[in-house]
């Protein structure tokens, strides 16, 4: 692995380096050189496709159990995946009991029957499932249709299209947007009442239309449902009108429609970091039966991505709930707004003099105890605050040096709420989640998950069970059913099945502590191998990157290693594939992620250097002299900051879809870390400015419809390595969106680069990719 090529290392020791440059540089010695390279079997690429997270459903069976809470009850079901295919059991917690949801065998002979196509029990799976609680009627999605069967019945029927529009919680009423307008439909009779007259020019209830639903439809000006929410008692919606009309535009074009015919141009709304000229939403309230209209006493509200403001009624249907923002976000509020006037109240606010993290931030209202739940971090650390959603006082559920994540439930029987929380095991990796009992008017936490392990929780709306997916990377899935008063286990529902997996050759990813370039913060990390691995081997090393202060990057669950990642994949190509979470980035204290404000291109690096170092000097089958690394968005932005800051340690790297100057970006995200004022910071940190550093291999990737990201970032990356007279590799994918993973030709060019530049093999002629569902 890795070794000179012969050619190469006879001419190194024979001919003196001034000689040798002009004979390099011909095509002659260029493919007499490729053609002593090894060359990779087209069976280390199945091996590693196998392994996608688009394929792995195929080795791995049962990742998780996802429990579909049937109404207000703790009853529920859920689709089991077995070797044998899917079936759909119903669960009685308190009986302990479990049936089929269904009869499985009449469903596939009606859907057979009414198909016309032969249909086996063991390839039956139905998508985005949804059991009526009342009627017990199933509709679902297959074979491309949507269909309803009624198992008391035994019928099953094709649907119709359901009209435009938002019914109200009572069935009467439905809004929908005409040109603009707002209407009122009667669901009874047809009869409509038209709300506004002056839609046309400035829509009423319609959001920042995200690019990816334009290219969906193929046009500028898709439908798209209607943005009202309907009040409890269905007297009133809530909704918003967005003045556009000062808006940035961008334009993308689709070159290659796949119902073919000449390109489209896609003209979409964008505001960009810095934006003065930015949408500004107006909230407005209408109650149906008088059709009276209540503007809501709130600042025009900036809207600086896709969408618009969300609102939240009360249970009594008096007032509007928001949260919002200042624009830098150096504050996040609470506001209550009154039906009745449009008068508005703040409720609570958190003031940072840099940043609130509104990516990290929980908010929820529980209207059965008329309580909002909120996270704030004032001591360092987010914890969860209960706020009266009438007066706004605010009292502290949790507290101390760990991280309070999210409310999962609340049993209000019990006065408990059940909150989702990590770092505060001693001894345990900080990012493993557990849930917690905490009692409503404060008291002690009780651990419901005592075991060392992630615990992906849901818990059952009467908050008296949960379901719990407990792993870790390397230990996979046991799915059981719990009690939320101790945490007892009910019953078991299933555990992963890896045997197909280990059957195959395939290896457990590998979780692993270090310490960061201080030498003192200990920071995070797993190891990929591939399923051939030799330690008397040396392996190269490449990492998979993404260091976005929002998020962390190394999966803590086993689903999240298997599905999350595609390090698995990457290590089958012959390489260790690594992982890792180093300072600045989310899940632990303030201070841990603030680091990264303002600072998002010198943040980070050496302590991955760092901790692959140490790992390496534990493990000598990495070999750290050839490194490559490879990101995607906010990673595909670390790639090239690693490759121009740090390029005695990284020498190859893919970049996709990535964010290379902050200002031709998003203006919410980057705003959080970067602020809003535009200038030196912005220079220093951009991609663009570093490109005359670039050293190495560099392979630029990008979707033409990229929704998240422009592919603007890319070419002014790619002009500025132009300008600089730099050697790099570039692709711009047709119809590709933001996530360049779902290509599957993006997926085998990506192996190709590596195999070629770094491992120094020759890939396998054009291997054919598998098509992903």
């Amino acid at each position: 692995m890795n070794r000179l090529p012969a050619l190469a290392a006879l001419l190194m020791c024979s001919v003196a380096p001034l000689a040798i440059a002009p004979f390099l540089a011909t095509p002659a010695f260029a493919e007499a050189t490729a053609n002593t390279r090894e060359a990779v079997p087209a069976s280390v690429y199945a091996r590693a496709e196998a392994v996608l997270p688009q394929h792995i459903d195929e080795l791995i069976f049962g990742l998780s159990v996802r429990p579909q809470w049937i109404g207000d009850s703790a009853d529920f079901w859920f689709e089991r995946h077995t070797a044998q295919g899917r079936d759909y059991v119903r669960v009685n917690p308190v009986s302990g009991q479990t049936a089929p949801l269904f009869d499985h065998d009449l469903l596939v002979s009606r859907l057979a029957a009414a198909s016309g196509k032969p249909l086996s029990p063991q390839d039956l799976r139905l998508t985005n499932l949804n059991l009526n609680a009342q009627t017990g009627a199933l509709e679902f999605s297959h074979d491309g249709k949507k269909w309803r069967f009624d198992p008391a019945q035994a019928t099953l029927e094709t649907p119709s299209e359901a009209d435009k529009g938002k019914v109200s919680p009572d069935g009467r009423w439905r809004a929908e947007v005409r040109n603009g307008d707002l209407f009122i439909v009667s669901v009874a009779d047809g009869s409509e009442r038209r709300l506004t007259q002056d839609g046309a020019t400035s829509p009423y209830a319609t959001p920042l239309i995200n690019l990816k639903t334009m290219a969906a439809q193929g046009t500028s000006q898709p439908e798209t449902a209607p943005m009202v929410i309907w009040s409890p008692d269905s007297r009133r919606i809530a909704t918003y009108r967005i003045n556009r009309s000062a808006a940035r535009h961008l334009s993308l074009v689709q070159s290659s429609p796949k119902d073919g015919g000449p390109p489209r141009v896609l003209d979409y709304i964008y505001p960009l970091t810095g934006d003065t000229d930015i949408p500004t939403s107006e909230g407005l309230i209408f109650e149906i039966e008088s059709g009276q209209r209540t503007a809501m006493q709130t600042p025009p509200r900036p809207v600086l991505y896709y969408g618009g403001p969300w609102y939240e009624w009360s249970a009594d249907s008096k007032a509007v709930f928001e949260r919002q923002p200042d624009r830098g976000y150096g504050a996040l509020r609470l506001n209550r707004i009154e039906a009745d006037t449009g008068q508005a109240q703040q409720l609570t606010v958190d003031t940072s003099d840099t940043y609130v993290d509104f990516y990290g931030h929980f908010w929820t209202y529980d209207d059965k105890s008329g309580t909002h739940f909120w996270s704030a971090d004032p001591d360092g650390f987010a914890h969860i605050y209960a706020i009266n959603a009438q007066t706004g006082a605010r009292r502290q559920l949790t507290s101390g040096n760990w991280r309070a994540r999210t409310v999962a439930g609340t049993d209000h029987k019990a006065g408990r709420v059940l909150i989702v929380g990590s770092g505060r095991e001693d001894g345990r990796d900080p990012y493993l989640r557990h849930l917690y009992s905490v009692p409503s008017n404060g008291g002690q936490i009780r651990l419901l998950t005592p075991e060392p392990m992630d615990h992906d929780v849901s818990v059952s709306p009467d908050g008296r069970f949960f379901v719990d997916n407990m792993s870790t990377i390397d230990q996979p899935t046991r799915s059981v059913l719990r009690r939320s008063s101790d945490g007892r286990i009910v019953m078991e529902l299933g555990r992963a099945d890896i045997s197909a997996y280990l059957a195959a050759g395939y290896r457990l990813p590998e979780p692993f502590q270090t310490v960061a370039a201080d030498g003192v913060t200990p920071i995070y990390g797993a190891i990929f191998k591939p399923a051939d691995f030799d330690p008397a081997k040396r392996y190269p090393v490449i990492e998979d990157i993404y260091t976005g202060p929002h998020y962390v990057m190394t999966p803590k669950s086993f689903e999240a290693a298997m599905t999350g990642r595609n390090a698995n994949a990457v290590a089958q190509i012959g390489v260790i594939a690594v992982t890792i979470d180093g300072r600045g980035t989310w899940g632990r204290s303030r201070a841990f992620q603030q680091v990264a404000y303002k600072n998002l291109h010198a943040v980070g690096l050496d302590d991955h250097i760092a901790g692959i170092r140490d790992v390496a000097s534990r493990n000598p089958w990495m070999d750290t002299s050839h490194v490559g690394i490879y990101g995607f968005s906010a990673g595909g932005y670390d790639v090239v900051r690693a490759m121009t800051r740090r390029p005695d340690f990284y020498k190859v790297g893919v970049t996709a879809s990535g964010n290379h100057d902050n200002r031709l970006d998003k203006a919410t995200w980057n705003e959080q870390w970067m602020g809003t004022e535009l200038g030196p910071l912005y220079d220093e940190n951009s991609n663009i400015t570093w490109a005359p550093k670039l050293e190495g291999r560099l392979m630029v990737a990008h979707g033409e419809l990229d929704e998240n990201v422009p592919p603007l970032a890319s070419l002014r990356l790619a002009d500025a390595l132009i300008k600089a007279n730099k050697d790099f590799e570039f692709m711009m994918v047709p119809n590709a969106d933001h996530f360049l993973d779902a290509v599957p030709y993006y997926q085998r060019r990506r192996w190709d680069f590596f195999v070629r530049e770094l491992l120094h093999q020759t890939p396998p002629d054009a291997y054919p990719m598998r098509p992903f569902d």
